[in-house]
């Protein structure tokens, strides 16, 4: 169910018996290929995932987050709208109290934007501290797949996997199976930098930015490869948080 789409009548109904999913994402430069809200559209599909499989009430997505890396040229490009670590973390807490207060004790935080995952777990530590009847659990979709199938898909594209980071392969992927309508495949391209580093350097030097976001295979994204995963990390993620937070996973025809 969807909180916005509810009632505050039916809410009240529903909220002290499921759990609170929110969706959380960025508005992030993403190559040429694909939309500012790729990490927020990931989210928000595995979110709808949740609700056909669990008892769940989805929050609006959480659409704003923190600039990226400096290798992906965080907030460069037009349209890049980020938050301060302090500003995500406090929406986050807030949040959080708000769904509690209104009696919520099952959350999960579901991200698919790296950046966020300090100033995310900063909330849900700030957020336990304050409320000890909640259970809380942080969750990004790379978290639930496993080593076989990134290594799977990493031989047989040949696409090594320290080559498939933001706006890549994977990701590229992923948001073809969630949302084609908004991939422009005819602009899938591989990006590259003159140096890669693991540290970061303010100014960042031209040499260490990748001229499109793209960091930095995307060309061989396809569908198939979204499908497949969506697949596994649907299953995976359904499982875990049946684990963690105690709820019995509905079936769900295909």
């Amino acid at each position: 169910m969807r909180i916005a789409d509810m009632t505050w009548q039916e809410y009240d109904d529903e909220i002290g018996r499921r759990i609170v999913v929110l969706p959380i994402g960025s508005i992030d430069g993403h190559g040429p290929h694909l939309p500012l809200s790729a990490d927020t559209i990931i989210s928000d599909h595995l979110a709808r995932q949740l609700e056909e499989r669990l008892d769940v009430l989805v929050l609006p997505p959480l659409t704003y987050g923190l600039a990226t890396d400096p290798a992906a040229s965080g907030g460069r490009f037009p349209g890049v709208t980020n938050v301060r670590a302090a500003t995500f973390t406090n929406l986050v807490l807030d949040v959080l109290r708000a769904s509690y207060r209104h009696g919520a004790r099952r959350f999960v935080l579901l991200d698919s934007h790296k950046v966020n995952l300090g100033a995310l777990r900063e909330a849900a530590e700030l957020f336990a501290d304050t409320a000890p009847q909640a259970r809380i659990m942080a969750v990004t979709w790379w978290d639930v797949v496993t080593e076989e199938s990134r290594n799977a898909i990493a031989a047989e594209t040949g696409v090594a996997r320290h080559d498939d980071h933001h706006a890549a392969m994977v990701e590229t992927s992923l948001v073809m199976h969630a949302a084609p309508h908004l991939v422009r495949e005819e602009l899938l391209a591989d990006d590259e930098i003159p140096r890669r580093a693991r540290y970061f350097v303010l100014p960042v030097p031209q040499d260490l930015r990748t001229k499109t976001g793209v960091v930095y295979r995307a060309a061989a994204a396809s569908p198939a490869i979204g499908a497949r995963l969506m697949t596994e990390i649907v299953t995976n993620l359904v499982a875990a948080v049946a684990r963690e937070l105690g709820e019995s996973p509905q079936e769900v025809l295909p």
